[in-house]
């Protein structure tokens, strides 16, 4: 028998293999949060001041995953999404200054905040304490998220410190608007939501030139760099 018609049964059992397994992907996709509370990752995730929130339930990602995961950072923030990387559920990954951890199931990334990692943030309803390996003594695990920016619009700031307005869903400021600051900030921003026309303003830690706009498949963002500058009412 030709070695070619041996090895064309094994080529299409192959062939039919990959499409079973990857039908079974399509098949286990997940709707999942997405948002971050820190400033920083504004350009990859849509920035939220509540995503840090136990329970969250505001933006959602348009393009399902096949797990959601979370990501906790040691200075407290937290950020929101999906992942294509085939993470079983509960798998928990660590690099220098956060952890990640991942579940299947839809908008499933709302509730805890990696506990199942060993990382010390509780959750409510859950136990901080410990017993010790080593002694009888009970170790506490405690974490507290660091003090947010001041965010009274009256309040005067830091000749230093760059101000931005900071609000989810406006589509207009005013002297009720909040307003964060911080030396540490080097643009203000306002992303909007392709999808839902949603207006989100805050600040970032990198540098951008004045007027900067970038457009994803998610959001719109666009920079400035003067004190209050991220007023204006931009529409798609």
């Amino acid at each position: 028998m030709d070695k070619h018609q041996v090895l064309l049964p094994v080529r299409l059992s192959i062939g039919v293999v990959a499409l079973v397994i990857g039908a079974a992907q399509v098949a286990t996709a997940f709707t999942c949060f997405e948002c971050s509370d820190h400033p920083q990752w504004s350009y990859w995730y849509l920035f939220d001041p509540g995503c840090g929130d136990f329970g969250y339930n505001g933006f959602i990602t348009d393009t399902p995953g096949d797990s959601c995961e979370m990501i906790v950072y040691d200075d407290g923030y937290t950020s929101r999404g999906h992942d294509y990387n085939h993470r079983e559920d509960g798998y928990c990954h660590y690099e220098p200054g956060y952890t990640m951890c991942y579940c299947k199931g839809d908008l499933c990334n709302t509730e805890g905040f990696c506990a199942q990692c060993e990382y010390p943030r509780p959750t409510p309803g859950t136990s901080t304490t410990t017993e010790a390996t080593t002694s009888t003594d009970e170790t506490t695990l405690t974490t507290s998220k660091p003090p947010s920016p001041t965010t009274d619009a009256t309040s005067t700031t830091s000749p230093d410190s760059l101000a931005c307005y900071q609000c989810v869903g406006c589509t207009a400021v005013d002297s009720s608007t909040p307003v964060i600051s911080d030396a540490s900030y080097q643009s203000c921003v306002t992303t909007i939501s392709l999808s839902s026309g949603n207006v989100i303003r805050g600040a970032s830690y990198d540098q951008h030139s004045d007027g900067e706009c970038i457009q994803n498949t998610v959001s719109l963002f666009c920079w400035c760099s003067e004190g209050l500058c991220n007023d204006k009412t931009i529409q798609l």
